[in-house]
């Protein structure tokens, strides 16, 4: 790419008008705005622009060359130079130019070349040139034979320029002078040597060989430049890349060489001078080739320059070189690998580099073995397989990116290498691979199953191992396998195993043969995995297995479908077993359906799927239905069904994973249905084609209908979404970016089809409006989806005129709209001022922007009139110019009375408004015209600064702080200021409306001024050639961010002005322009520097505020153009802060600088996008936090506690934990090898640590918890010689056993164990118990107990001796604190598994004991813990009798009793206990203590619910309880809930046992009140309603009918709300029971083992209708639930501003109050109808005025008129909306049926008055529309 200048002078090339005659006369336009955009492309405009240039070459655009002078070929020629030229760095768009050129060269082929020649000499000529020219003249040596002959020409002057080029930028990175320009000028250099040497090596690497051409001007010339890139190897301070360029480069001169003997000499040579030895010899080219005396034992140095090196020699010598035997007949490579191997155990910071390097060096050694150019077979097996093995041991979990997957891959490598070297062994004839690879089995086999590492090795060994004799060698390994599926951090790796085990089968059995061997090896795994009770397990077996299995054999994954439908079609398959199984048939028949063509099959199961309230199985089921292998199928006749019946359910999902799976699974269908429509034009099948047609209609519809105002959340995203795949996917834009998936061009043909049939009207002004109302949502990106639908697809005047809208064509809807968004932006609800802000920006790009109107605003009363004008730039300039008038009108007046101000002009809607307008409007934001808006821009910058100056100024109004006020300081400034200016104003506890007001408005205009300002600076800087933007400008920006974090302690302010500074950083980091790019740097220092200087006197406490964002954002911006200088700076200056010495007095009401030290790294160590980067310090700090714990200053070891916590992340990733147990990953091997320096800094910290003493809890050595838990963290050792620093940490660790300190215990167990070696744990647990029968010291035995059972855990059996050992120290342990004897049975329980029966026997009789009442009477202390542990024991291993017992036993612990009961409770909701309602009862009765008697009661209901039986003499018991405790069932503890479920109990034994005399109306009534009091609340439980549901639900409901009772009738009605209510709680497993209770009634549905929620309120709705349409009582309650008269009169009551700052929702997040009233409205017209056919006659308008409800019509009726557009009013409103609804539901009810209580004249009032309002131009279009679709409904 060229230069600014260039740029500019290429744009006027373009704009000449003498080359564009050479096309016809209609496309010049076209063609000069494609060659302007050529010069300002970007990567995002590439596809656009390839399409657009082929365009001309396939002949769109008639290239006319005949009869055209000369001279406007030649320009013509310099044009598509240039461009070539400027382009060049993208090799497809220089290709595409290049095409101009080919019909030219037979004419013009002489001036082509020189035009090339003159663009390459006018970079060389350059003494500084740009690195875009750097860049362009490297690409013209690669791509151009002309560029390489005349460099060639010209070789001495090329090199001398080079040379130049190369010392000044080392002489300005010399000087400190390092910049980002520097970096990619370097980068720029060396590949341009690199090009250079590749293109032309015989006239420069060839030429510094030869001694005897020292007269060749380039001899040494040569040499300097070769210096130069040794010397960048030699240098710490430059980028990876370009030292990886260097070290190319270097190779390319080193295989130049003129013997291969030379080569390798003189490369050694130079390696030992620069990397090995104490020092580098660099400082000219003959010391670097220079042969001498390396010193003696001088190391490796470990750096990344010496990597470059050999890689580069790698990758460049030839095979011969390579194979070449140097000295002691060892091959070149062989001598390269002891070097590639002792960088791969170096540095964390340079491994997966040094991976890299292995990898190639495999790659290299592969080719050479199997070309037969080396025999290393001794080599191979004696060294390389060892040392190989090693490196990807300690490596298959590296913490560097990608480094465990270089080392998997060099692992691949090395077995290819062997079968390479043994390839004349004849292995077929022994089923047994290898001892190699057996030998890598047993040693994989003996790895813990959880680390991960291992099935990365696994995968690559099956292939040469074969899965039979895995899986017979290894049988455990499945049920491993599927235990990994446990964890998302095991899937993965754990699934690629079974695929290669499962493809490997595939390979070597006979296809009759190998679906029978998969069921024998796999189908018992398989099924317990889909049938398992963990949630995770089943959804990963069907995410990862089930898809393999499928893909590798299609037949495969039919048989397991038709196993699965075999099994779902069992009768004895219980309800969970049958929804795990239906999930795995979908997943199965989901991906055969993907991979081969074929049709729905079983539409029943799928049915069932999509019915379920389960997300993920509807989700499967809905996938399933719109998948398909033919990417162009047309839609089916079932598919149009099935989809029609179960989207409009689907609307309502609070699964957002759910959501996200439907847009998608919609938008592969909408494809599909496009592209098959396409087709069936084409081929005529109209019928197929219909059906598609009218999906597509019917779903836009839905989505429309659907985003009525008041409808919740995620109903309205979820059609916002779909209709945005549904735009994307039918509307063809020729200005798409995208490569895949983007619209084709032939769409505009079905588009004119079905105009044609009159549909698809998608863009018509009702959606227009829908989607504009949309925008008043109080959701941020409901607003921002239904925003940019409207600027994407929609055409405006709104009404669809060509003109402005309204019927004199004044724009009066337009100005409407943007008084509404003036209005909106004043608003102080941060909410309204977004709706404002993009309605504003939505009128100024349609109405301003496109259509040239120019709007006047009148800030008197907020309102605009429309001019229309011609399209100039005036109208943009008189509407940003009014507005900023209006902003800085708003700042005087906040300035003069802020209190004022805070209620009646909200600053930050107007601001983000602008912003919005100048930021985000691509028309405004194009390169020939952003210039003329550069006022504008400065404007608001300077707003904005002005505007945080005023806020803060209000805020630290009397501070003492210097600039960081307090919250309370702010309270005192803020009440001060509301006292001054409120004369009725009076301080109060609780903060003040004013005060939320003022306080909130200062905040909110804060953050949105600094984001406007981020939003501001990137553009400016983006465009700052264009907008000449002033690096002062800029600067000041910054330091208004950084005042801002320093002075700002609000975390919502900071995390706004973060955001904004990001965008200002990262701006910069991308920019070209040298000042602008130091501004970050300059920030960096500023910032560092002031923090030892502002700790002194200010306090910005809460974690340093905003003091880590301004570093974190710098460096996070730094590191996404990959650099890191700046972060090196950063760390290497917080590290010096945080050591820094503490002065001798600390005054707690300021910072010290060491507290924001390790704030700001805690910060930056938590930001994952910075992990790779500084992994390579975590050792140094983790040093630093330890050495920190000791800090005599409390803020210190805070923030070291806090930092401590992220870097135990870092290194040892996310805590792993399956089921209880911790699967610690990293050994101490692993710890070494990645972090050198940590493991011997541990050791002495113990060995300080241990110089105290132990047992004084106030002497304890600080380090001992950071130690001691990063031991614990730790894997367990599987060498089988240790390290030097295992035994001396172990004897450390183990003496700290002892230590009074609980969790210091416990840790130091955990650490103990950690270090031993596997083969020695039973050997080390006989040496604990020994030492722990010898000892009477209490915190030891509990510490080795702890170990001892750690250890048991990681073996299969135990031996007798161990067992025997514990069960004889039972009487000592019995006396000891409860804890001890707790942990004691703890062990024990541990044992059981891994004992004989006998043994077994004896531990449960022994564990008895312990809870036995003559060992309690034996205590002196209650022993809770231990009995407890005991219970657990007892449970686990089925002895339920003794816990039962502990129940009747009035010398148990109310605590223990209340644990026992919970166990029991647990034991009968999983059917393993069901024996002790009699006990239960018993307990029940004679409980006094409330939270045991509400559990008994909990207890009791849940064996119940399992039963459903009772015998009389037990309901007698429950019959005196009930009547005992009923009078405190409306309590609102625990126990009001446990006597609910008492009564739903015995009422429903009562009728099971056929004594429905002995139930009570009143008490029916009670229990029904009751819960539907309860499922109305907030706070209550609402479990326990639908437990008694489940138990007497539908019991009640038949005895209605049975008796039809007045009482029994108020308890039905109870019920049917008590149900509305729960099927639409907020909470996911309420909603699950009541929709559970639902579909047990339908008759349509009772087939399915469960039902959603949403299909169950209108199946709760039909099922109350048909079986209650006789009750007049029920019709009157639904018929006064649905309105009340006289509720309209809301409208004209406006809410009284300033008085709430944040008004409560109408709806829950489930509940919609405006579809409720359909539902309601349904009901009552089914329960009328069906008393219509049965001739019943229903009274249900006693007590309600007919007249009421005429006045209700009239008063909506006059209130519209006075409305000024139907588009946005206050009708629109979600609680306005839903009661003008309710009354007009009510009119059509009332007129459809005509009860006898209306008159004639009250018929015909209501007529009129619902005539009237449906007819009203004034009335929101969602009024009438979902009035349409709910009567539709009926």
């Amino acid at each position: 790419m060229m230069d600014v200048g260039a740029k500019f002078d290429l744009k006027t090339l373009i704009e000449g008008t003498d080359w564009i005659h050479l096309f016809p006369v209609e496309n010049h336009k076209k063609i000069q705005q494609l060659f302007s955009n050529l010069v300002h492309y970007r990567t995002n405009d590439i596809h656009k622009l390839l399409r657009n240039l082929d365009d001309v070459q396939q002949g769109k655009i008639l290239t006319n060359k005949t009869a055209v002078d000369d001279s406007v070929v030649q320009k013509f020629i310099t044009v598509i130079i240039r461009l070539y030229c400027h382009c060049i760095e993208n090799i497809k768009l220089a290709r595409a130019l290049e095409k101009f050129l080919v019909p030219l060269k037979p004419d013009h082929g002489k001036i082509i070349e020189g035009k090339l020649q003159e663009f390459w000499g006018e970079i060389i000529d350059n003494p500084h040139p740009t690195v875009q020219n750097l860049t362009a003249a490297s690409c013209l040596l690669e791509q151009s034979e002309i560029i390489r002959g005349t460099a060639e020409q010209n070789m001495p002057g090329v090199l001398t320029w080079i040379l130049q080029q190369l010392t000044d930028v080392q002489h300005s990175i010399a000087s400190s002078e390092i910049g980002i320009e520097n970096f990619l000028t370097i980068s720029s250099i060396v590949k341009f040597v690199l090009q250079l040497f590749q293109s032309c090596s015989p006239t420069t690497c060839a030429v510094a060989w030869n001694d005897g051409t020292e007269d060749n001007p380039n001899h040494q010339i040569v040499k300097q430049i070769l210096l130069r890139l040794f010397q960048i190897l030699d240098n710490e301070t430059l980028s990876a890349d370009v030292k990886m360029l260097s070290g190319t480069a270097i190779g390319i001169f080193f295989a130049s060489a003129p013997t291969n003997h030379l080569s390798i000499r003189k490369f050694w040579t130079a390696f030992s001078n620069i990397f090995q030895g104490s020092r580098s010899h660099v400082s000219s080219f003959d010391e670097v080739m220079a042969e001498g005396e390396i010193e003696e034992h001088s190391l490796l140095q470990q750096r990344l320059g010496a990597i470059a090196m050999v890689k580069g020699m790698l990758a460049c010598s030839s095979d011969e070189c390579l194979a070449f035997h140097s000295k002691e007949y060892v091959p070149f490579c062989v001598e390269l690998f002891t070097v590639v191997h002792e960088y791969c155990m170096g540095p964390i910071s340079i491994r997966y580099h040094a991976f890299n390097l292995l990898q190639i060096w495999f790659s290299k050694f592969l080719h050479l073995i199997s070309s037969d150019a080396i025999q290393c077979k001794d080599f191979i097996q004696s060294y390389l397989m060892r040392t190989t093995l090693d490196i990807v041991r300690l490596n298959w979990d590296s913490p560097v990116d990608d480094v465990s997957e270089l080392a998997t891959g060099s692992l691949k490598y090395l077995f290819e290498v062997w079968e390479m070297a043994h390839k004349e062994k004849d292995r077929k004839s022994s089923k047994d691979p290898d001892s190699f690879y057996s030998s890598i089995l047993l040693k994989l086999k003996s790895v813990p199953w959880y680390i991960k590492g291992q099935y990365k090795v696994m995968s690559a060994l099956v292939p040469y191992v074969g899965s039979h004799y895995i899986i017979r060698e290894y049988p455990a390994l499945a049920e491993e396998l599927l235990k990994c599926l446990t964890s998302n951090y095991l899937a993965s790796a754990s699934a690629d195993v079974y695929k290669a085990l499962v493809a490997d089968l595939r390979t070597r059995t006979e296809e009759t043969e190998f679906i029978r061997s998969w069921e024998a090896m796999w189908w018992t795994t398989l099924i317990a995995g889909l049938l398992s009770d963990q949630t995770l397990q089943r959804n990963n077996i069907n995410q990862y297995w089930i898809p393999s299995t499928t893909k590798i054999s299609p037949d495969l994954g039919c048989y397991i479908q038709s196993k699965l439908g075999q099994l779902l079609t069992k009768e004895k398959c219980t309800t969970g077993d049958r929804s795990r199984l239906l999930f795995a048939y979908l997943c199965v028949s989901k991906v055969i359906r993907a991979t081969k063509v074929c049709a729905l099959q079983n539409v029943e199961l799928i049915r069932e799927g999509l019915y379920s309230y389960q997300d993920e199985i509807r989700s499967e089921a809905l996938g399933l239905v719109c998948v398909s292998h033919k990417k162009a199928e047309p839609l089916s006749k079932t598919e149009d069904t099935l989809l029609r019946e179960v989207l409009s359910q689907n609307l309502k999902i609070d699964s957002a994973p759910f959501r996200q799976h439907l847009v998608a699974h919609l938008k592969r269908l909408l494809m599909r249905v496009r592209d098959g429509a396409i087709a069936l034009i084409k081929s005529g099948d109209s019928n197929l084609l219909d059906v598609s047609l009218q999906f597509v209609e019917w779903l836009h519809t839905l989505c429309i209908d659907n985003l009525v105002p008041g409808a919740c959340y995620q109903r309205r995203k979820i059609c916002l979404e779909i209709l945005s795949i549904l735009y994307e996917t039918f509307q063809y834009n020729e200005k798409a970016k995208q490569r895949k998936s983007f619209t084709p061009e032939s769409t505009k043909r079905l588009n004119q089809h079905v105009k044609e049939k009159g549909l698809w009207d998608f863009f018509c002004s009702h959606s227009n409006t829908v989607l504009i109302t949309c925008i008043l949502d109080g959701a941020d990106d409901i607003q921002e989806l239904a925003c940019s639908l409207l600027l994407e697809y929609f055409t405006w005047p709104l009404d669809g005129s060509p003109g402005p809208s309204g019927d004199g064509f004044d724009g009066s809807t337009e100005c409407h709209l943007l008084t509404k968004a003036l209005q909106l932006s004043n608003s102080p609800k941060p909410y309204q001022c977004q709706s404002g802000a993009l309605l504003c920006k939505l009128v100024f790009s349609k109405c301003v922007l496109e259509n040239g109107w120019q709007f006047s605003i009148r800030s008197d009363h907020c309102t605009c009139d429309l001019t229309l004008t011609e399209k100039t730039g005036r109208q943009i300039d008189s509407f940003l110019c009014d507005l900023l008038k209006e902003v800085r009108e708003m700042l005087v007046q906040s300035q003069d009375a802020p209190v004022k101000a805070s209620k009646t002009v909200s600053i930050h809607g107007y601001v983000t408004a602008i912003t919005r307008c100048l930021t985000e409007c691509p028309q405004l934001l194009q390169h020939d015209s952003i210039a003329n808006f550069k006022e504008h821009y400065l404007s608001l910058v300077q707003l904005n600064t002005q505007i945080i100056q005023t806020m803060l100024g209000i805020m630290a109004r009397g501070s003492e702080s210097e600039g960081c006020p307090s919250f309370a300081e702010i309270g005192q400034a803020l009440e001060s200021l509301i006292l001054e200016n409120e004369e009725d104003y009076s301080q109060t506890e609780a903060l003040s409306g004013e005060h939320q007001y003022l306080l909130s408005w200062c905040w909110v205009n804060i953050k949105e001024s600094c984001l406007s300002l981020g939003h501001l600076s990137r553009v400016m800087i983006s465009f700052s050639d264009e907008m000449d933007t002033k690096v002062e400008v800029v600067q000041s920006i910054g330091d208004t961010f950084i005042r801002v974090l320093t002075q700002c302690r609000h975390r919502g302010v900071i995390e706004g002005c973060r955001a904004a500074f990001i965008l200002f950083c990262s701006a910069l980091f991308e920019t070209s322009n040298k000042e602008l790019t130091c501004i970050p740097q300059k920030i960096l220092s500023e910032s560092m520097e002031s923090l030892k200087v502002k700790a002194s006197s200010t306090s910005t406490t809460r974690k340093s505020a905003g003091l880590p964002v301004i570093i974190q954002s710098i460096v996070s911006c730094e590191r996404r153009t990959k650099k890191s200088e700046l972060m090196r700076t950063a760390l290497e200056g917080l590290f010096n802060m945080a050591e820094l010495p503490l002065d001798k007095s600390i005054d707690d009401r300021h910072d010290l600088p060491q507290v924001h030290a390790l704030n700001i790294l805690k910060c930056l160590y938590g930001d994952s996008g910075l992990h790779e980067a500084l992994m390579q310090f975590i050792g140094k700090a983790v040093i630093l936090v330890v050495e920190q714990f000791g800090s005599p200053a409390w803020s210190i070891r805070n923030a070291a506690t806090r930092l401590f916590s992220v870097l135990m992340t870092r290194l040892f990733g996310q805590k792993k934990m399956i089921g209880s147990q911790a699967c610690n990953t990293k050994s101490l091997s692993e710890l070494s090898a990645h972090y050198p320096e940590l493991v011997p800094f541990l050791l002495q910290s113990l060995e300080n640590a241990l110089q105290r003493e132990i047992t004084a809890i106030d002497s304890l050595h600080p380090s001992l918890f950071p130690v001691l838990t990063i031991l614990s963290n730790m894997g367990r050792l599987d060498q089988e010689s240790e390290s030097s620093e295992a035994l001396p940490l172990r004897s450390f660790v183990k003496t700290l056993l002892r230590s009074p300190v609980y969790y210091l215990r416990q840790l130091s167990a955990a650490a103990y164990v950690s270090l031993v070696p596997q083969k020695v744990t039973m050997n080390t647990a006989k040496e604990l118990l020994s030492e722990l029968k010898q000892s009477n010291e209490s915190n030891f035995i509990h510490g080795a107990l702890v170990s001892v059972e750690l250890l048991i855990n990681s073996c299969n059996e135990i031996p007798e001796e161990v067992t025997n050992t514990l069960l004889n120290i039972q009487s000592s342990v019995a006396g000891l604190p409860d804890l001890v004897s707790a942990q004691y049975v703890h062990l024990l329980c541990c044992l059981i598994d891994k004992t004989n029966q006998t043994t077994k026997s004896k531990i449960l009789s022994t564990v008895k004991q312990f809870c036995s009442d003559a060992h309690r009477k034996e205590q002196k202390m209650p022993k809770p813990l231990t009995e407890k542990a005991s219970v657990d024991c007892l449970i686990q291993y089925e002895h339920y009798s003794v816990c039962v017992e502990m129940l009747l036993s009035g010398e148990v612990d109310a605590d223990v009793k209340l644990y026992v009961i919970e166990a029991i409770t647990a034991l009968i909701r999983e059917d393993k206990i069901s024996e002790t309602l009699p006990q239960l009862l018993k307990c029940t009765q004679t409980e006094n203590y409330p939270p045991l008697k509400s559990a008994l009661l909990s207890c009791m209901t849940a064996l119940y619910m399992k039963q459903r039986t009772m015998n009389k003499s037990d309901l007698g018991l429950l019959k005196e309880i009930w009547q005992q405790n009923k009078h405190r069932i409306l309590d609102r503890g625990v126990l009001g809930v446990g006597v609910l479920e008492l009564g739903s109990v015995y009422l429903d034994a009562c009728i099971l046992n056929e004594q429905t005399r002995e139930v009570d109306d009143q008490d029916v009534l009670l229990i029904c009140d009751a819960m539907y009091q309860i499922s109305s609340s907030v706070d209550r439980c609402k479990q326990a309603v639908c437990h008694c549901l489940a138990i007497f639900g539908q019991a009640v409901l038949r005895l209605c009918q049975q008796r039809k009772g007045e009482l029994f009738l108020s308890s039905v009605i109870k019920l049917f709300f008590c149900v509305w209510n729960l099927v639409q709680d907020e909470d996911t497993d309420v909603r699950v029971h009541a929709a559970n209770f639902i579909a047990s009634l339908s008759q349509e549905f009772n087939q399915y083992a469960s039902l959603q929620c949403n299909i169950c309120l209108q199946e709760w709705i039909s099922y109350f209708s048909g079986h209650f349409w006789w009750s007049s009582e029920v019709v009157r309650e639904a018929f006064l639930k649905l309105y009340h008269p006289g509720s309209v009169l809301q409208l004209s009551m406006k809410p009284q501003k300033g008085k709430q700052l944040y008004e409560a929702e109408d709806n829950s997040f489930y509940s919609e109050a405006i579809f409720n009233a359909g539902y309601l409205f349904q009901m009552l017209q089914k329960l009328l109808a069906l008393g219509n056919t049965n001739e019943v006659t229903h009274s249900y308008m006693q007590g309600i005025n007919v007249q009421d409800i005429v006045q209700d019509l009239q008063f909506v009726e006059a209130y519209l008129n006075q409305l000024d557009s139907s588009v946005i009013n206050d009708v629109c409103e979600p609680a306005n909306l839903r009661t003008v609804v309710q009354l007009l539901l009510t009119v059509q009810l009332l007129l459809d049926e005509k009860p006898a209580c209306l008159s004639e004249e009250n018929i015909s009032q209501m007529n009129a008055g619902y005539n009237n309002i449906m007819t009203n131009k004034k009335i929101p279009w969602a009024v009438p529309s979902f009035l349409r679709n709910t009567i539709c409904l009926i």
